[in-house]
């Protein structure tokens, strides 16, 4: 089955996130098996996910490990010129949802172990392919989990395919998502004193937020590697209100931070944790006894930082000609990978530019462009 008859099949499973991704498993388990493969299936806690874990060569002997997500972002409400799961070529492109995140790195490595399933291995290969990292790389870490439970041995390095044309990035910053509940009391509009507006409340946290950046902009590392090279805040979310002759008796608050490496990944937490406990709530509790704030930390993923002059870094560069390494301006699950103690680069063909919007695309040269890469790359670690 060659490249594009594989990057239609894997197109053509509907793998948004809130879908399971068992037809997509199943297909790779079949095709991996057939080549020799040995593969494990890491079931969800609800059994309508799993994970997938395939070695080529000595399965107790750490080796190359290249790694993908299976899912998806979802497509309604963006305005496709054609059936997102269903490969569309036009003007040297080939159009889909996943064809740059990233199922053509998939494809790849399909064909890339069938090249060598007959070869002796010195060093043995793993294929991962995960479940649910669009919604915060659940799926890498229930794996890491796992394997840990197991007291399994885990990959020398690996390599992830995520959109970046081949350049290699061997960092990126961390994550946290935080949501703040503000319980005013309601009342007429006409008599303030006798009601506490959760809506005020929430405007100075938002501006604490804008001050927090600011702060942190000035506070800059990494600046060869990244666009931004800084810490990020970004109030994203607010809910509140019913009526505009109503005391709002009830406002919701996301916010996130992106932390970059090697800085406090709880800091912007605890100066705004820090500001509602000590300003921002007695204040509102003056105006009415039945009030609160509560700051609630919905998920955080640790930067990655990938040690210099690891061996897969080394040859990543060298591989794809590059000079330095830079940083993703995305999470990815190299962060778990990194933390597992697995050294790990992400490289991979398409362009992230092209990620999650309608008429999502890889060109054509991106897609051959795997092949060779897989190959010279799996020659140097495991032959």
């Amino acid at each position: 089955m060659e490249l594009l008859e594989l990057e239609r099949r894997l197109i053509g499973f509907d793998t948004v996130s809130a879908h399971s991704n068992l037809a997509l498993i199943e297909f790779l388990e079949g095709r991996l098996k057939a080549l020799g493969l040995r593969v494990e299936l890491f079931p969800n806690a609800d059994g309508n996910k799993a994970n997938l874990l395939a070695t080529l060569g000595a399965p107790d002997t750490p080796g190359l490990m290249l790694s993908g997500h299976t899912d998806v972002v979802p497509v309604e409400g963006q305005a496709w010129s054609s059936d997102p799961f269903t490969l569309t070529p036009g003007d040297g492109r080939f159009y889909g949802r996943g064809t740059a995140d990233m199922k053509s790195f998939l494809a790849q490595v399909l064909l890339a172990v069938q090249a060598v399933r007959h070869r002796r291995l010195r060093l043995p290969l793993h294929v991962a392919a995960t479940y649910d990292e669009e919604v915060g790389c659940l799926g890498a870490g229930d794996m890491l989990r796992q394997l840990a439970a197991a007291g399994r041995m885990l990959p020398r390095c690996a390599v992830i395919g995520e959109p970046t044309g081949f350049q290699v990035f061997s960092m990126h910053k961390g994550m946290c998502r935080v949501r703040v509940g503000i319980k005013g009391v309601e009342g007429h509009s006409s008599k303030p004193n006798m009601g506490a507006n959760a809506l005020y409340p929430a405007a100075r946290i938002i501006q604490q937020l804008a001050e927090l950046e600011a702060e942190r902009r000035a506070r800059r590392s990494y600046e060869d590697a990244f666009e931004l090279p800084y810490t990020t805040v970004n109030a994203a979310v607010v809910h509140g209100g019913t009526a505009f002759n109503i005391i709002p008796n009830r406002c919701d608050l996301e916010f996130e931070f992106r932390t970059m490496p090697g800085e406090d990944p709880d800091y912007v937490l605890r100066q705004v944790q820090g500001f509602v406990d000590e300003v921002v709530l007695p204040d509102l509790r003056r105006q009415h006894g039945d009030t609160d704030i509560r700051v609630e930390k919905v998920m955080q993923g640790a930067p990655m930082l990938t040690p210099p002059g690891t061996e897969i870094e080394a040859l990543a560069l060298e591989l794809t000609g590059r000079s330095r390494s830079g940083a993703a301006p995305y999470y990815t699950e190299g962060a778990l990978y990194n933390a597992a103690g697995i050294p790990t680069v992400i490289c991979g063909p398409g362009d992230i530019d092209q990620a999650h919007r309608a008429n999502e695309f890889i060109t054509a040269e991106q897609l051959q462009a795997g092949l060779p890469f897989l190959g010279r790359l799996i020659e140097r670690v495991c032959l």
